[in-house]
């Protein structure tokens, strides 16, 4: 594994947006640069996410809120988080949109019991843990769908809705928005459903850095907010918001709520 600090966005990363992903960090890069901190040149890019999220020296890294009350925990410092401008949510909060195919009957989720659910990775809050916190109520003996398919990302999820090799998926809304602008698959799902607001995907960093705390989130902050129209508009970006690792701690009780209903996994 390359020890050299990793520098990750990887939430939103979709190819047609890399390269606005790849601006906007040289734009906090250089700025930190200005105020003697070096940072890496450039975003690490990895087939597989929970290798870059395992890296030992992480130093301004995208993640899911699962992994910073998991498999992050202890390892990995909050730092904030973009604000998308997610309807229905606070500044620096977001959710998941419950999708099926247009041409469904059913309005309510009650009409998918039995039905094979679409899910990205059991490691997501917005395509798993939501999932599962939204559908317990409905559950019997731990169960309500009949099966489930993990597709390893949102935008497979859609397309696994889309051609029907699935029925029901849980969609993080900033997901959903970059399938929207292109992914032909949107055109055949319609929402349902929503989940329950929550803190939006962090930035995190090792604890070694953690003395650069405000230094990171002041110029993250400034990059954001001076980054060319079209950066921001390609990755449905509004600004960023500090967060604590604390703030994440609602995920956790989510879960450990579901899992003393009985719902430990989503099935």
């Amino acid at each position: 594994m390359d020890n050299r600090p990793a520098a990750g966005l990887p939430m939103y990363d979709w190819p047609e947006v890399q390269w606005a992903n790849d601006e906007l960090w040289t734009d906090i890069a250089g700025r930190l640069g200005t105020s003697g901190i070096v940072a890496p040149n450039e975003l690490w890019r990895t087939e597989n996410a929970d290798d870059l999220w395992g890296h030992p020296d992480l130093f301004i890294v995208e993640t899911c809120g699962h992994l910073v009350v998991h498999e992050l925990r202890g390892r990995a410092e909050v730092l904030g988080a973009f604000d998308h401008a997610v309807d229905g949510c606070r500044p620096g909060d977001y959710r998941s949109v419950l999708v099926c195919r247009v041409d469904e009957e059913g309005d309510t989720l009650e009409g998918f019991r039995g039905r094979v659910a679409a899910v990205n990775q059991t490691n997501s809050h917005s395509g798993h843990g939501a999932f599962m916190t939204t559908v317990v109520p409905l559950a019997v003996n731990g169960s309500f769908f009949a099966d489930v398919e993990i597709t390893g990302s949102h935008r497979a999820s859609m397309r696994a809705v889309a051609n029907g090799s699935a029925d029901l998926a849980c969609i993080d809304e900033v997901s959903w928005r970059l399938g929207l602008d292109h992914e032909l698959a949107v055109d055949n799902l319609r929402i349902i459903a929503w989940t329950d607001p929550m803190p939006a995907p962090p930035l995190v960093t090792s604890w070694a850095n953690v003395g650069w705390r405000d230094a990171f989130n002041t110029v993250i902050a400034k990059a954001v907010a001076f980054s060319d129209l079209s950066v921001r508009e390609s990755l449905h970006l509004y600004g960023y918001r500090p967060r604590d690792t604390a703030d994440y701690g609602s995920i956790r009780e989510h879960l450990i709520e579901a899992e003393s209903s009985g719902y430990p996994v989503l099935a």
